[in-house]
């Protein structure tokens, strides 16, 4: 097989959490900032640090307060928004029972990374988790990547990184190794391509066909 570890982002790459990050972007703006910002300001920075964000929307004098606001409503209200996107589950497990060494690479903090994994029923899968806590610098710097490659003992011209934004792709093509950019970004594959990922996944089943494993993965668990 071409790769042996595949690293994953979270938010929009394996669980669908836009509509909670918009519902607890728009109640923090409405709390710290009333009246001047709307949902398509929040959709445009998808995948930044939260903090960076804070600081776009506030001011750096107010970030740290907005970011707390954020987490809040985040975590309260978690469960009833996350979900995987379609195919995940199946694919994951998969590619586990396969050999490959899967790990997580977010700018997340902790504590939501393993809510969100552990609702949709993902721990059992990942070697390694990197939280923005982790490393010295957040995604786009290649920094988080790099970690979870240490921390799984892997190669870099072995290693594939799978996410849904830019910052995914540049951390990748800086770290060393190869990217898949995901057809179901939010903003759709296009606002992928002009980051040269080294493969477009139409579906989290295409995975399969890039590490070499379509017979295995005939009758997976669903």
């Amino acid at each position: 097989m071409k790769y042996r570890t595949i690293l994953f982002d979270l938010d929009g790459t394996l669980l669908n959490t836009t509509d909670l990050i918009v519902a607890s972007f728009l109640h923090t703006l409405d709390r710290h900032c009333p009246g001047q910002y709307e949902e398509q300001d929040v959709l445009s920075c998808l995948g930044e640090p939260l903090r960076d964000q804070m600081i776009r929307f506030g001011g750096e004098e107010r970030a740290d307060e907005m970011v707390r606001t954020y987490r809040e409503h985040n975590i309260a209200h978690h469960d009833q928004y996350v979900k995987t996107f379609p195919g995940v589950n199946k694919v994951i497990q998969t590619l586990h029972d396969a050999g490959l060494s899967l790990g997580v690479v977010s700018n997340k903090s902790r504590v939501t990374v393993e809510m969100g994994l552990k609702l949709c029923r993902l721990e059992p899968w990942f070697s390694t988790v990197v939280c923005v806590e982790d490393a010295e610098k957040p995604k786009p710097d290649p920094a988080p990547i790099r970690l979870a490659l240490n921390r799984l003992q892997a190669e870099e011209k072995t290693a594939l990184m799978v996410g849904d934004s830019k910052y995914d792709l540049i951390a990748a093509a800086e770290a060393g190794v190869d990217s898949a950019g995901v057809a179901w970004a939010t903003h759709g594959k296009e606002s992928l391509l002009s980051y040269h990922p080294t493969v477009i996944l139409e579906t989290m089943e295409s995975l399969y066909e890039v590490v070499g494993l379509e017979k295995a993965a005939e009758g997976g668990p669903s």
